[in-house]
């Protein structure tokens, strides 16, 4: 049985599909996201800051900005009066800004199982049919049998078998895996803490039970420096100089300075905070539940005197650190009292009235001169004895 074909065959056109066809893949720009504060983010918009927390768009640097955009997906928020979006050009030149970019989420598969199956099959047995015509064929006619095959190589069952059998498979697309992150935020690297009541530094209180052998004012001295009843009184409402508190009263007392250590971190269900230098200790915070990669805030106060300290903050196997230095605030004052006529006078009796109600005394040298500092000598009022008690005021040095 011979197989025929009334078109001429070229026997040097070259095979179809020689080559595969390999689809261009969509590529991803490569994003890296910065950390907002959560000082920044509460200046945000509602809206944006929903959808930071959720995870669903990150924040971009300046230079990351200036890199997508020509992207569409890239978000420019500028604020004037209120948070709006805006093209590049107007974010550049805004002072307060920022830029967000979706996060990459996982792409669907090209190719469904439908499909597949009913075009492999189909494929499969028109080349099952087109193996088993040219394997059973015999002619002693060496042009029918080209003819017959090329025929069967040029069928359209066996172009898409070849296309399809050409591509190339794509491999698994792996679970991506958020590794844990903390970074430190406060107190800033290198800085340096005063011991005066702020947003980052407050009083720290301890409660004492006054004993029968022990005074207010020996309480006083012994947590302030200063012999004042009115220092602990301040703290403890229904007891004063005229209603003095007794033995076996407790009382709330001021015990050092405490220090705000705060934070983030991410993919972690609790921090171990650890400080060192003239106080030390270690504390571990149990975090909430939060979604892969979704930011975590933290703080906590520690106890600290002047000093220089380490910070470590841990969470699952992540570590940031920091370094900053304690100092308690001194101010210096210097008197210089002088008559009329400009001359000193000397050996003037002073009074210095401290803003928390202690009182120091002293005396003028013979050119009518004295410096006093200390770490409580803010606002401090100054009179003269033989001048009425009126309050004068001093150069701080």
């Amino acid at each position: 049985m011979q197989m025929l074909t009334k078109d001429p065959v070229n026997l040097n056109y070259p095979p179809l599909f020689e080559q595969p066809h390999n689809e261009p893949e969509n590529s991803e720009p490569v994003v890296t996201f910065s950390y907002l504060s959560r000082a920044q983010l509460c200046k945000l918009p509602k809206a944006l800051q929903r959808q930071l927390q959720d995870n669903l768009f990150g924040a971009l640097d300046k230079h990351q900005a200036a890199r997508l955009r020509d992207d569409t997906k890239c978000q420019y928020w500028a604020k004037d009066k209120e948070w709006k979006k805006v093209p590049y050009s107007l974010f550049k030149q805004a002072t307060t800004r920022l830029a967000v970019y979706p996060k990459q989420t996982q792409a669907p598969t090209k190719y469904s199982g439908a499909v597949n199956n009913g075009s492999i099959t189909s494929s499969q047995t028109a080349l099952q049919n087109n193996t088993f015509i040219n394997n059973t064929v015999m002619t002693p006619s060496t042009s029918a049998f080209i003819n017959s095959q090329s025929a069967a190589q040029n069928s359209p069952q066996f172009i898409n078998q070849q296309s399809y059998n050409q591509k190339p498979k794509k491999a698994a697309q792996p679970i991506q895996q958020h590794a844990p992150a903390v970074r430190i935020y406060k107190p800033e690297l290198n800085s340096t803490m005063l011991l005066k009541a702020s947003h980052t530094v407050r009083q720290n209180f301890t409660t004492h039970v006054l004993s029968a052998a022990e005074t207010v004012e020996q309480l006083a001295q012994q947590y302030t420096g200063y012999k004042n009843a009115n220092l602990i009184y301040d703290y403890n409402l229904g007891y004063s100089e005229r209603k003095p508190a007794k033995a076996g009263t407790s009382l709330t007392v001021p015990n050092g300075w405490k220090l705000n250590i705060e934070g983030s971190c991410s993919n972690s269900r609790s921090v171990v905070i650890q400080w060192q230098g003239p106080t030390s200790g270690q504390t571990t915070l149990q975090l909430e539940k939060k979604r892969p990669d979704e930011v975590s805030f933290w703080q906590h106060y520690a106890e600290v005197k002047p000093g220089v300290y380490n910070v470590t903050v841990t969470a699952s196997g992540a570590t940031d650190t920091t370094t900053f230095t304690v100092e308690q605030p001194t101010l210096a004052y210097e008197i210089e009292l002088l008559d009329e006529a400009g001359e000193p006078q000397a050996n003037m009796g002073y009074k210095i009235r401290l803003r928390n109600g202690h009182i120091i005394t002293g005396q003028l040298d013979q050119n009518g001169y004295a410096n006093v500092s200390g770490p409580d000598f803010e606002n401090a009022k100054v009179s003269f004895f033989e001048l009425d008690s009126e309050d004068w005021s001093v150069g701080k040095v």
